[in-house]
């Protein structure tokens, strides 16, 4: 009995743990054709580990992999999400250290709030978008499984500067 007790106790305690992952696949759409804002963003949140990966559009170009996300606030209403990009370069040579992201998802009705400010800049973006969240353990599959667009800044002006630009690239 005693066995059977710890057996059941162990299969749920990975159950639970893997219920506690969370996938957010959202579809971002700019505030206004001048934002830096990715159109595809994954978010998982761990609650058990904490843990935070962050993959979008535009992670995909500079990194290649997903970026570690730092939960900034949660209530009962939403959750936000913060990260960071380093050494991200526009196609005119301008560059910062640092690109800050946050994204704010409502858990009453899926909306998502994002924006991004490049470090030591004034310039702010923001975009609006929904998300649907999955209970999905494997974050690898839902990686492989979920388009995420080439990131493109087409029509943008510089992030530092006034100004047109129809290539940006990354480096």
């Amino acid at each position: 009995m005693k066995r059977i007790l710890t057996v059941a106790l162990a299969s749920f305690a990975l159950m639970a743990g893997a219920a506690s992952a969370k996938t957010y696949s959202c579809s971002v759409t700019p505030d206004s054709s001048r934002d830096f804002i990715p159109h595809t963003l994954l978010m998982n949140i761990d609650d058990n580990s904490g843990k935070i990966l962050i993959y979008d559009d535009l992670v995909k170009k500079v990194v290649g992999k997903p970026v570690r996300g730092k939960l900034s606030a949660e209530t009962g209403k939403r959750i936000t999400v913060k990260w960071t990009l380093h050494q991200v370069h526009d196609d005119y040579g301008e560059s910062t250290a640092r690109f800050f992201f946050r994204a704010s998802y409502y858990k009453d009705n899926g909306k998502l709030i994002m924006s991004s400010i490049p470090g030591g800049w004034d310039n702010m973006f923001g975009g609006r978008g929904r998300c649907t969240v999955t209970s999905d353990e494997n974050w690898s599959n839902v990686l492989a499984n979920t388009p995420v667009q080439t990131f493109n800044a087409r029509g943008k002006e510089r992030f530092f500067m006034s100004g047109e630009s129809n290539d940006w690239v990354f480096r």
